[in-house]
């Protein structure tokens, strides 16, 4: 049996590699609506005219990888090479059958295991097979044996993506709230760590397509929003509370401006590492207060990933940014607050 560790590992793999596709998907397309922004309320919007034609063909393909390419190399951390095919075709399936994200992490793991089964099955045969096992056992019977999970795996999971959905965009104020509250404060908690991804696949996973297109999301406005808080909120400390932090940190903040307002947490470990006690519950707070007001706002998000690059689809570009704006706030003001003067903190070292 496959300890959680391991597990985790193959997933990440997945995440790892799907990541890019996403944020070059994700980026490509809202240049297209950027360029395409005087035509708001054509049928067409976003492929008016031939560059924005041409960037949402291009991001459309590289968001269409997203899924064959998480549960190809989930597959491909469990069985190494010869899960890959395997991988990709049960995440070409889900994308098809209606399983979606779901749907693509089960089959990336049912095809690791179906071709390590295989593997461990031919491993008595004579050297002589070895190039029938790579052209045919592995590629062909795997491929077929996950194309019949496949059918089992879209049959449960695709209702529970619709209920999923559903569930998502009927959420009542109060409940939406709460919602976009948990998911922003697990986003910031361990800043790109297993909580954070915890949140980050579950937001992703309330995104379902239908007929092409993929359905807006709450709860990925939420953590779109939220998670934009945690390194940028750090950056803006640094400017507007100087003194609380030393020279290093004022340097990792400006890093921290790039990396924030690109979706990406790890950008607030340096500062977390040095002050854990007044960071931490800092841009926990603030995060869980852009999510919340997301979810009051009923913000909806179709990119599966957050960032200034993915503003244009959200439904509603100036509460999303204010929702930003004020989490961002929230977790700066506190870290004033919370933190010392890094000077008297030296000064008090010296005394002891």
């Amino acid at each position: 049996m496959k300890s959680k560790s391991t597990v985790y590992r193959d997933l990440m793999s997945g995440v790892s590699h799907f990541i890019p596709f996403v944020v070059a998907g994700g980026v490509l397309i809202s240049f297209a609506f950027l360029f395409d922004a005087g035509n708001a309320s054509a049928a067409s919007f976003g492929a008016t005219n031939p560059v924005s034609a041409w960037l949402l063909n291009i991001g459309s393909i590289a968001m269409g990888l997203m899924l064959p390419i998480l549960a190809g190399y989930i597959a491909f951390s469990i069985a190494d090479r010869p899960g890959l095919l395997a991988g990709m075709v049960a995440g070409m399936l889900a994308k098809d059958g209606g399983s979606g994200f779901l749907g693509a992490i089960v089959g990336g793991f049912a095809a690791g295991y179906l071709i390590k089964f295989l593997k461990n099955a031919t491993k008595g045969l004579p050297r002589s097979f070895e190039g029938a096992k790579t052209l045919i056992i592995f590629p062909v019977v795997g491929v077929m044996l996950t194309g019949l999970v496949m059918v089992a795996v879209n049959f449960v999971v695709g209702p529970i993506n619709i209920v999923l959905n559903n569930f998502l965009q009927n959420l009542s104020e109060g409940s939406a709230i709460i919602l976009g509250a948990v998911l922003g404060a697990m986003l910031a908690l361990d800043m790109g760590g297993p909580v954070n991804k915890v949140a980050y696949l579950f937001s992703v996973a309330s995104l379902t397509s239908e007929a092409g297109t993929t359905i807006p999301s709450i709860a990925m406005a939420a953590a779109g929003c939220s998670g934009m808080t945690v390194s940028t909120s750090c950056a803006l400390a640094t400017v507007l509370f100087p003194k609380k932090f030393s020279q290093q940190l004022k340097d990792s903040g400006k890093a921290a401006w790039i990396m924030g307002l690109s979706y990406i947490a790890e950008g607030a470990i340096p500062f977390a590492i040095e002050h854990p006690k007044e960071v931490i519950p800092s841009i926990v707070t603030g995060a869980a207060v852009a999510g919340a007001l997301s979810g009051l706002f009923r913000l909806t998000l179709t990119a599966p990933i957050g960032g200034v690059f993915t503003l244009p689809l959200t439904n509603n570009v100036l509460l999303y940014l204010l929702c930003f704006v004020i989490g961002t706030l929230v977790s700066a003001f506190m870290m004033g607050a919370l933190l010392k003067d890094h000077v008297e903190v030296e000064e008090a070292e010296f005394a002891d």
